[in-house]
């Protein structure tokens, strides 16, 4: 499908839930980014991060495009906010936006604060009880720098 065809599915008269539309916004912001639309792609995700804050695949994803734009100290604390505001909970920070936000500062050679980041995403993860977010932690470890 492409975007003329998806946007004509999505533009007909029809009653959409709120969690509808923004599982509509993500996909169309992900296969913008994609296809190097990345302005646009960003346009969508800010929308994304406005409507729904505790949804961390917009804070990944608005991070994301700025990394590809060369903006990683943006992407960064794009990824350090997307911690924070899409946790499990006001004390337990956002595992995947913590491994990101970890990533890039060790590509800045911020070491000492990416490994703070990991450690605090390795945490989280204990704290939530969800082996696949540990498992992530762990192998994002295992890369090399």
């Amino acid at each position: 499908m492409d975007l003329a065809e998806f946007t004509a599915s999505v533009s007909e008269p029809r009653v959409v839930s709120r969690q509808s539309a923004i599982e509509a916004i993500y996909a169309t912001a992900h296969w913008l980014l994609g296809r190097e639309r990345v302005a646009d792609a960003a346009r969508l995700f800010r929308t994304m991060i406005r409507a729904v804050p505790r949804d961390e695949r917009g804070w990944l994803g608005l991070g994301e495009c700025h990394e590809r734009i060369h903006q990683p100290r943006i992407a960064a604390e794009l990824y350090g906010a997307g911690g924070v505001a899409a946790g499990a909970s006001p004390t337990i920070p956002s595992v995947r936006c913590l491994i990101a936000r970890a990533r890039v500062l060790a590509s800045l050679h911020r070491d000492e604060e990416a490994r703070n980041a990991l450690d605090a995403a390795e945490e989280a993860a204990d704290a939530c009880g969800d082996e696949d977010l540990a498992w992530l932690v762990t192998n994002e470890r295992r890369r090399p720098s």
